[in-house]
């Protein structure tokens, strides 16, 4: 294979892993810091609070008298040094491993190290082994930041910062800085710990600077690791936020997490200790087999669960409610009832006049309840496991948020929506992006969708199914709230004008995207197939093909779905520029991974009966399978956000999003519930 390919394909592409706690360590197969967010080490707080504490290493090695580097810096006007340039391989999951050899590629000298993270600890293990025929000096210099995950040290702040530098014994240390009563703790298996300060002065981010964000800063090294690893030896390093009092145990725990994880046929743990570059493959075959993809499926939507939540996507986001709405439903394929229903109860208590909260912010500032639709996902959330629930007190809770929600919005005419007489949600003209296409402009949404959504009215008669449902299974009738009162009798009322009234969202046999002044606007959009992907259908089949058709033919691409089509004037070709020019972008053109969940889900409904398995199962495929390609090569080891509108290759957005995965999982799983019996209008 060409190497080239084989370096573009993965060495710009980003590794992420996490704990259940949303702490990360992220980087790029280069190893070359491209973002601010870029790390050894973010640590997360219990309320999400997210400190980056080590940013890199610098590496030497001394091998036969000569030095070679295994790191890399980005400077503004250059790279340096050119560890990168010793990459050979790249391996991104179960976890991150570089295997370094000299320039041109040698078996007398090879050096793997690999990047493991603790399950429930912000602890990460680096670990080094030497496959060299001869013993190896290792100088590590670890780069601290210090500082929140989104934002950047300035660049002189080390000049002006008072920081200390403490051994607590012979193989641990303690960095803080003063002004803010950060740590950074080290603490290695073999070598000593000397100490010796260093600054790193303007490391550049490329990737920030292209949005408009800050781009430079510096990062202060304290100390000095020395290691010397004899053939075949190796020998780790932990970095955490607090003091680690077991070093070994901490290292047994986080070896303990990986031990059943599926490896690449060509990785080192698998290959064993007499390790040689024979042993690499750069075919660009498969490095996984086929059977262990939902293993590593499963494994990969894993690293967003939290105790009772899910991260929307790393680095930048935190726990959104649609995002978490949306992509729950991968517990109920692993079956983590439990799990799934905790969350749901944590989201159901901060509800607030029936509206979940759309962000839950970092450190518990920010969060908001701009959000129509995360309530009514909760809705459809909860009808997907109504009937698994056993405990009637589990139940009563339940239907007690979801009674907030349908009394709120169905009779509360003071929030930003309401129901119309016709039994439809509208969206009241205002500042807020109710719907998932949510981005702003100078204060105001690029696409407002004022009025009625077709995808919104679709989660509020599933919604209202639901909620008739779960009343008649626990025999209610009459509803009370704070301020409102209403009945079954009322809601099934709701049930029929929804009905009745779908009909307007129908244009040339096909969905509109939304309806403003009672006027069709028919825009080909992917609203659509979330309308049509869910439990209650509103419309008939061959509107619901019709719909499925124009999506297919104007808005798939092996990436997901379009935002909208590309013969529309406001379409954008490119996800690129600054932060203006990436929300202008976003819902107007932009692909996005995870509409490929429901552009499936409406697949399988309208072909079930007149294709075999096989054939769905292939045309399923045909719409996953450059994801499911990318990770069973080893291109990828997450999925990403979003892609460009036109010629889209290569990933943009957030590198890791938890709905993103969720969409290939239900892709996985959809067979799982392909016998039950289709629900009716």
């Amino acid at each position: 294979m060409d190497f080239n390919y084989y370096y573009n394909e993965v060495m710009h592409h980003e590794w992420v892993i996490s704990n259940n706690r949303g702490g990360y360590s992220m980087g790029c197969g280069n190893l070359v810091n491209k973002r601010k967010y870029n790390g050894l080490l973010i640590a997360s707080d219990k309320n999400l609070k997210r400190t980056h504490i080590v940013q890199a290493q610098e590496v030497k090695v001394r091998w036969r008298s000569k030095e070679v580097y295994l790191d890399s810096n980005n400077y503004a006007d250059c790279i340096y040094p050119d560890g990168y340039e010793h990459i050979v391989k790249t391996w991104f999951y179960p976890y991150p491993t570089f295997l370094y050899s000299s320039i041109p590629k040698s078996d007398e000298f090879i050096v793997v190290k690999s990047i493991k993270m603790h399950p429930s600890k912000n602890i990460v293990k680096v670990t080094f082994t030497n496959h060299c025929s001869t013993a190896v000096e290792l100088e590590v210099r670890p780069k601290f930041s210090l500082r929140d995950h989104h934002a950047v040290n300035d660049p002189n702040a080390w000049d002006n910062t008072v920081t200390i530098f403490m051994k607590d014994d012979e193989r641990s240390a303690t960095f803080s800085r003063l002004d803010t009563k950060t740590e950074g703790h080290i603490a290695v298996s073999d070598g000593t710990i000397s100490d010796s300060k260093i600054i790193f002065r303007n490391v550049y981010y490329p990737a920030d600077a292209t949005r408009g964000y800050d781009a430079y800063e510096s990062v202060i090294s304290p100390c000095v690791i020395s290691i010397t690893l004899e053939e075949n030896g190796s020998a780790y390093i932990l970095y955490s936020d607090e003091h680690i009092d077991n070093i070994e145990k901490a290292s047994k725990e986080i070896d303990k997490r990986y031990s059943k994880s599926v490896f690449p046929k060509d990785h080192p743990e698998k290959c064993g200790h007499e390790y040689s570059l024979s042993n690499v493959s750069f075919d660009d075959d498969n490095l996984y087999a086929l059977k262990k993809y939902p293993d590593i499926l499963s494994d990969i939507y894993d690293s967003f669960i939290l105790k009772d939540d899910i991260i929307a996507g790393y680095p930048w986001f935190s726990s959104w409610g649609r995002d978490t709405m949306i992509s729950i439903k991968g517990l109920l394929y692993q079956k983590k009832y439990d799990l799934y229903l905790k969350i749901l109860d944590k989201y159901g208590k901060q509800l607030q006049k029936g509206m979940l909260p759309n962000v839950i912010g970092e450190g518990g500032l920010g969060t908001n309840h701009n959000s129509v639709d995360a309530s009514l996902w909760f809705a459809v959330r909860l009808y997907d496991v109504w009937d698994v629930i056993e405990d009637e007190k589990t139940k009563l809770k339940m239907f007690g948020y979801l009674s907030e929600i349908i009394g709120n919005y169905g009779f509360n005419k003071l929030l930003p929506f309401f129901c119309d007489d016709d039994g439809l949600i509208e969206i009241k003209p205002g500042d807020a992006g109710l719907t998932w296409m949510d981005a702003k402009v100078y204060g105001n949404p690029v696409t407002p969708r004022y009025g009625k959504p077709v995808e919104i009215n679709a989660l509020w008669y599933n919604a209202l199914k639901t909620f008739e449902l779960a009343a008649k299974d626990l025999k209610k009738k009459s509803f009370k709230l704070k301020y409102i009162k209403f009945s079954l009798k009322d809601v099934s009322e709701l049930i029929k004008n929804a009905e009745s009234s779908s009909e307007k969202f129908v244009i040339n046999g096909h969905l509109s995207d939304r309806i403003e002044n009672n006027y069709q606007i028919d825009e080909y959009r992917p609203n659509m197939m979330i309308a049509t992907s869910l439990p209650f259908l509103l419309w008939d089949e061959e509107i619901i093909r019709n719909s499925f058709s124009i999506a297919h033919e104007e808005l798939l691409t092996p990436y997901g779905l379009r935002t909208l089509t590309p013969r529309n004037s406001s379409f954008k070709k490119k996800y690129i520029g600054s932060q203006t020019q990436l929300d202008m972008a976003y819902h107007q053109g932009t692909v996005w991974a995870w509409l490929l969940g429901p552009f499936i889900e409406t697949f399988v409904l309208i072909n079930k009966r007149k294709m075999k398995k096989a054939e769905l199962k292939s045309g399923i495929d045909s719409f996953i399978g450059r994801f499911k390609q990318g990770i069973l090569r080893g291109h990828i080891s997450s999925v990403a956000e979003v892609w460009d509108g036109s010629d889209p290759h290569f990933s943009k957005g957030c590198p890791a999003q938890a709905w993103s995965v969720a969409a290939l999982i239900t892709a996985e799983h959809i067979f799982d519930k392909i016998e039950k019996p289709e629900v009716k209008k």
